[in-house]
Formats: C-alpha cells, sequence, structure tokens
C-alpha cells in the first residue's frame, strides 16, 4: 500500500487531479444544462467527476506501458523505472479504474434518465484506446510532436457530445461555441501539465514538453486560451466574474511569466475559477 501512495502521489496526485475532475465535469455540465441545478444534476455532475478521474488514472496506467522505454532511457528515477511497482499492480489499476470509471457513466445515465448516452461514452473509451496504441502510427507519431498534441487532445471534441447526450441539450452556435472553448480549456491544461523542462541522466533537456519544444509558443497559447476564453463564456453566461477571472489572468501571467511553476498555478487557477463561475451562473 505504501508504494501505491508514493506511486499515486508522483505520477497521479489525487488533490489535483481530483480538482481537475471536479471543474471539468462543472464546466461540462454548466454548457449542457446552464439552467438551477437541482440534486440530480449535482448527483450527475459528481459521476461525470468520477468518470474522469478514472479515465485519466486509466490513461495514466496506460501510459506507462506505452512509454516505457522513453522513461527509461530518459527519467530512471520515475516509480516504475526504479521497481516501486509493478506492472501487474499497474494492471490492477487500470482494471479497477475502468469499472469505476464505466460505472459513473451508467450512473450519470441513470440519474438523467438517458439510457443511449452510455453508447456516445462509448466513442470516448474507443478514442481512448486508439491513443493508447499511438493510432497505430507510433514511430511517425514520435517525429511529428505537434500532430501527436492535436490526436491526442481530440478525445475531448467527444466530451460535449456525451455529456450534450445526457442531459438532452439542444444543439445552436453558442453552444458549439461553449464546446470549442471547453476543447480549448483542455489544451491549455495539458500544456499547464508539461510545462516545464525535463532532463536525462546525462543533463540534457529532453524534448518531451511543450516548453522545450515550443518555447515562448507554449506561453503564448496558454495565456491566449485563459485570458479570452473568460471573455467569450461571458457573452453566454453573462456573469462580470467572467470579466474579473480574464483580468487577473493576463495580468498576472505576463508578471509572472519568467516564473514557470508559478504560471503553471495561475493557467490552473483561471480554468478552475471559470469553471465555478459557469457552474453557478
Amino acid at each position: 500500500m505504501k508504494n501505491l501512495l508514493t506511486y499515486l502521489k508522483e505520477r497521479f496526485p489525487l488533490p489535483v487531479t481530483g480538482v481537475h475532475s471536479v471543474i471539468t465535469a462543472m464546466f461540462l455540465v454548466a454548457l449542457a444544462a446552464p439552467s438551477a441545478k437541482n440534486i440530480n444534476d449535482i448527483l450527475t455532475t459528481l459521476a461525470i467527476a468520477l468518470s474522469f478521474l478514472f479515465f485519466m488514472l486509466r490513461m495514466r496506467v496506460t501510459d506507462e506501458f506505452k512509454d516505457a522505454s522513453h522513461d527509461s532511457a530518459n527519467y530512471p528515477d520515475r516509480p516504475v523505472q526504479r521497481g516501486l511497482i509493478t506492472k501487474s499492480t499497474l494492471v490492477n489499476i487500470g482494471v479497477i479504474s475502468l469499472i469505476i470509471e464505466l460505472s459513473s457513466v451508467s450512473a450519470a445515465a441513470g440519474l438523467q434518465q438517458s439510457p443511449d448516452s452510455p453508447i456516445f461514452y462509448g466513442l470516448i473509451f474507443a478514442y481512448s484506446v486508439l491513443t493508447g496504441f499511438e493510432f497505430f502510427i507510433p514511430k511517425f507519431l514520435d517525429k511529428h510532436f505537434n500532430l501527436y498534441f492535436i490526436l491526442h487532445q481530440g478525445i475531448f471534441v467527444l466530451y460535449p457530445v456525451w455529456v450534450f447526450n445526457i442531459f438532452g441539450t439542444q444543439i445552436d452556435l453558442v453552444v458549439l461555441l461553449g464546446s470549442a472553448i471547453f476543447v480549448l480549456y483542455m489544451a491549455a491544461m495539458e500544456i499547464m501539465r508539461k510545462y516545464e523542462l525535463r532532463y536525462n541522466p546525462a543533463g540534457e533537456v529532453v524534448l518531451d514538453t511543450y516548453l522545450a519544444v515550443w518555447k515562448s509558443a507554449a506561453f503564448w497559447l496558454m495565456y491566449l486560451i485563459s485570458v479570452l476564453s473568460p471573455i467569450v463564456l461571458f457573452t453566454y453566461f453573462n456573469s462580470a466574474w467572467l470579466l474579473g477571472v480574464a483580468s487577473f489572468t493576463g495580468i498576472s501571467l505576463l508578471v509572472i511569466r519568467k516564473k514557470n511553476d508559478l504560471v503553471r498555478a495561475v493557467v490552473a487557477l483561471s480554468f478552475i475559477a471559470t469553471g465555478i463561475v459557469i457552474y453557478l451562473a
């Protein structure tokens, strides 16, 4: 158990991923059902959050196998590489995660009486399997960093489709715009997650993070998404708090631009604040 907790602390910190999951669910439900939330809507939000949390844990396990050779060569101090956790334990974590993930999907469907919605989640599951196999072109994607990023972020296009089906959301241009903002925020959170420089045992920068490959472009992409998205959402949710979030984010990021950890924190806070505001609007 101690080894498992150490693994989660290093590779899947639950306080961080838990908050990310809850805000992601709140964001999606706010787009799907912007009216006042009843108890069923709140419980559905929690079910979606739980499904997302265990989706991410399942993908974390998948990545341990998929990236094993890369991590062994560049990051020998990671838990799997130093023998802290076995592959069989990882498989068990993945299976348990999948069971909880799909159970949560079923719970969300039951709460909203949407029996067809798990079928739409099947698209998400199928896409996640494709990412696990690197779309069956791993060597090609290794040489095309930008395409790798775009293809792996594509799964988040399917999340609004699933949640809209749960709530029976009527699709219009405003809803589509909100969905696009959600996808962009997911991209910003992914860039934030790997907004750092990593070094191999030889002291060389490993070209597997956005800061290492995109350099300053990584900052400006997160900046534009985090500042402009709340402003665009203001036209839909009409909450002045969104303008406050945009102002705080824009000014703060410019002030702390050279401090990578603070940049990551502000980008995350912008997403959290935006999700809370639109959910409560």
